[in-house]
């Protein structure tokens, strides 16, 4: 068991723990980890003109990028407080924003039904054209998409749809190793999210492509083409074509508990000795950790995951400071190892969180207690094929 000591510098901790599971060497993103700069950026947030500015691309002083994703990845800001915060704007901005919010409940709703299924096609099967592939080394577009991603650790909407699109029907690589670069390198990346972002774009959700060609760049970041050596030759002036989209069927269990966790806290007659919290919520008001304030905190970075994921050290570090803050406010241990070892034989408190991990660490090691996940919008026992189809059904908690 390897206690990670938070009182070193985020790079020695790099360079002590994580040197050998981590995809580049130390370099931090745009983004401060912690409890205080997400509160910061919601305070700042205005989404005056989001709806307008919201598919800006480049230059990026244009763009209508809140720059809550990390944090509301996290759980250090909630859907349903974001979602309270901008009341305030103009409708059409408010309605377009809160579009976002509910695209990010869809995707974590839908992940708790599926889980690891979405590693395949979802409601259609797709056949690509194999004589789509281009070589992309000269495109200036495809080439800053990479180059802001990996220094930054950011991409906006519109850069990710293209990204995705790009390299789901143009390239020669399984779209899974192309979806594992962007995951690897986004501060905000999720199974959820990201992922079903790829199955949108590529189709597999609800049958129709989005095709990226040189016409959306020109539209959104014409800088790129201007200044790209095969503006004149571009191998991106039609969109892509495929062979083939057929329906297929998923085998769904849409047991609500099983797939969304306890409705409401779960106690055994045990009180626990410390909470568990894990990468999918940990800011302040998670609720097992507001409602135990007393009690010391455990983190576990599960090393065997790390090392198949790979990932860059911007993640790792966001995480890093996030863990730093709070054991500022609160007495915490954070350990390099597996969750199951450290949970073995201990009473603890967690909050449910409705990935497949969470599932299955606490299948092996019951929590004493458990509370219910925060959420946006009501569970429902129906497997959407659609976003628009899960909205008529969707229920705003108040």
């Amino acid at each position: 068991m390897a206690e990670i000591n938070l009182n070193l510098d985020n790079q020695n901790i790099i360079n002590d723990y994580f040197k050998d599971l981590t995809c580049d060497d130390y370099k931090e993103s745009i983004f401060k980890g912690g409890q205080s700069f997400a509160d910061q950026a919601l305070n700042n947030l205005d989404i005056s003109g989001y709806a307008k500015k919201r598919n800006n691309v480049y230059p990026s002083e244009k763009r209508g990028s809140s720059y809550l994703s990390p944090y509301i990845r996290h759980g250090l800001l909630s859907l349903k407080e974001v979602w309270n915060h901008v009341e305030k704007f103009k409708y059409e901005d408010k309605s377009k924003f809160r579009d976002e919010l509910l695209w990010q409940e869809f995707s974590r709703h839908l992940y708790a039904i599926i889980g690891r299924k979405n590693r395949e096609f979802l409601n259609f099967d797709i056949k690509n054209d194999p004589n789509e592939v281009v070589d992309t080394k000269k495109m200036n577009c495809i080439g800053t998409i990479e180059n802001e991603l990996e220094s930054t650790g950011y991409m906006v909407n519109q850069t990710r749809m293209w990204y995705s699109s790009h390299q789901v029907f143009r390239s020669n690589k399984n779209w899974l190793e192309s979806e594992n670069y962007m995951y690897k390198h986004l501060i905000d990346g999720s199974r959820f999210g990201n992922r079903l972002g790829w199955h949108w774009v590529m189709g597999s959700q609800t049958g129709k492509i989005y095709g990226f060609s040189k016409f959306q760049v020109q539209k959104r970041a014409p800088k790129l083409c201007n200044e790209c050596e095969l503006m004149n030759n571009c191998p991106i002036e039609n969109w892509p074509q495929v062979l083939s989209i057929t329906n297929k069927e998923l085998n769904i269990d849409l047991n609500l508990e099983k797939n969304f966790g306890p409705q409401s806290i779960q106690t055994s007659k045990d009180q626990p000795d410390f909470v568990w919290i894990n990468g999918e919520s940990l800011g302040d008001d998670d609720p097992a950790l507001a409602e135990l304030p007393n009690l010391p905190i455990i983190f576990v970075f599960d090393a065997t995951l790390l090392k198949s994921l790979n990932l860059s050290t911007k993640r790792i570090i966001f995480l890093i400071e996030i863990l730093k803050e709070i054991s500022q406010k609160r007495s915490i241990k954070v350990y390099l190892d597996d969750p199951v070892n450290i949970l073995s034989d201990k009473k603890f408190a967690s909050t449910f969180a409705p990935v497949p991990k969470y599932k299955r660490i606490t299948k092996i090691v019951k929590p004493t207690m458990e509370f219910p996940a925060k959420r946006l919008v009501e569970p429902i026992n129906v497997y959407p094929r659609s976003f628009s189809s899960w909205r008529k059904k969707a229920t705003i908690i108040s």
